[in-house]
């Protein structure tokens, strides 16, 4: 995992034999070509995955302000992992010593932004308690064959508070030609493993790139930029959603009557109910439960007595008519105040949903709905997923 950024500044290392720190001074390093130390992750949630970043590398200028030096963009590996993990550091050296730096997104355009101090680091060292303070010249040395770990809280912590230096009232002010600072939940991590070799004096390092997600991964599909990121990350979290077998949440997938169904039902805490009449629903089939106990409260109906299609899809005014049914059987919010006036196609809307359309209005439950309501308008995964979080929100504050 080797980083391919030779341009980007890194530390040398002089290391001394018996010594319990090594000291830092601005330098050259190159890609270990051989392995020095272990870095091991244990998640109940992890994958790597090639990911393509591009770089804004800030550089102080004469004044001491960072500006932007140099854009790169290169491919690197990327770990990603729930924040259950525990990172693990094994030395195969001695005098092995560990730099994290954050690769931030400020104003949310998808280009990192990357600090160079000089002489002057920014980025953190890391103790031999695995505690992380930014550089002051040296750093502690690892012993070979000993385990070092690396918390996720601390990561965590040190990397809302390199967002926090950058911001333009922080420490290390940058100017990302925007006026305010993007959510974000982690930054990258970018975790270098250093050794100087005693042979040609050489600073060598293996570098790892390092994101935490909560509970679950954010499938790749789903970026912080989109729309729907939060509400998918909503549902992921409680599990009323999950990826497609090719591991990817495929936001504008459309959303079927048996995936529906499923939803509530976890929702409820996957209830018990009657066996499901439907002759196109068969015993053991994934969506058999869900769908009996939907039947069962009378949130979804069949077209016909013993017919339910499950793989039919969904349109904008079925599933708010759905939600709307759900949220009186739940407790939810039943808050319906806005009329449908300003709407140009509310006379495309059925008569049957009328009122389950001015109460998902009411309570913020369709999304996009600015000048048209789309109420025929199949419904994507994304769409379901803004309407839950949204569900969620108005059940909340009813």
């Amino acid at each position: 995992m080797s980083m391919k950024l030779y341009k980007r500044w890194t530390a040398a290392a002089l290391v001394c034999v018996m010594s319990a720190t090594v000291s830092i001074t601005s330098g050259l390093a190159l890609p270990a070509t051989e392995s020095f130390a272990e870095f091991r992750i244990d998640a109940a949630g992890n994958d790597i995955q090639d990911r393509t970043i591009t770089v804004d590398l800030y550089r102080l200028d004469k004044k001491g302000r960072f500006q932007v030096d140099d854009t790169i963009e290169y491919t690197c590996k990327l770990n990603r992992a729930t924040r259950d993990a525990s990172f693990f550091i094994q030395p195969q050296e001695d005098g092995v010593w560990v730099s994290v730096d954050y690769l931030t997104d400020l104003n949310g355009d998808g280009t990192y932004e990357l600090l160079d101090g000089g002489d002057s680091p920014v980025w953190d060292v890391m103790d031999l308690q695995g505690g992380l303070t930014q550089s002051k010249g040296e750093a502690a040395a690892l012993t070979s064959g000993e385990t070092y770990i690396l918390s996720p809280e601390t990561l965590v912590l040190r990397s809302k508070e390199a967002v926090q230096n950058r911001t333009p009232e922080g420490a290390f002010s940058l100017d990302v030609g925007s006026g305010t600072v993007a959510k974000q939940d982690f930054p990258l991590c970018m975790i270098k493993l250093h050794r100087t070799d005693p042979g040609d004096g050489q600073d060598y390092v293996q570098t790892y790139y390092l994101e935490i997600y909560d509970r679950v991964l954010i499938p790749t599909d789903v970026s912080p930029s989109q729309w729907y990121y939060e509400p998918v990350k909503f549902v992921l979290n409680k599990g009323y959603f999950t990826g497609t077998k090719n591991g990817l949440f495929e936001p504008e997938g459309q959303l079927t009557r048996a995936q529906l169904a499923q939803v509530l039902w976890t929702m409820s805490g996957c209830q018990n109910a009657k066996m499901s009449q439907f002759s196109d629903v068969a015993v053991g089939s994934w969506y058999y439960s869900a769908v009996s106990w939907c039947q069962q409260e009378g949130l979804i109906a069949g077209y016909s007595s013993n017919i339910f299609a499950p793989n039919d899809t969904l349109s904008r005014e079925q599933m708010v008519s759905i939600l709307y049914r759900y949220a009186k059987y739940a407790g939810g919010s039943l808050r319906v105040s806005d009329d449908l006036s300003q709407f140009d196609d509310v006379e495309d809307v059925s008569r049957w949903a009328v009122e389950s359309m001015r109460w998902a209005v009411t309570n913020g439950v369709l999304s996009n709905t600015e000048s048209s309501l789309l109420p025929s308008k199949n419904v994507t995964r994304a769409e379901m997923a803004a309407a839950l979080y949204a569900f969620e929100v108005s059940s909340n504050r009813k």
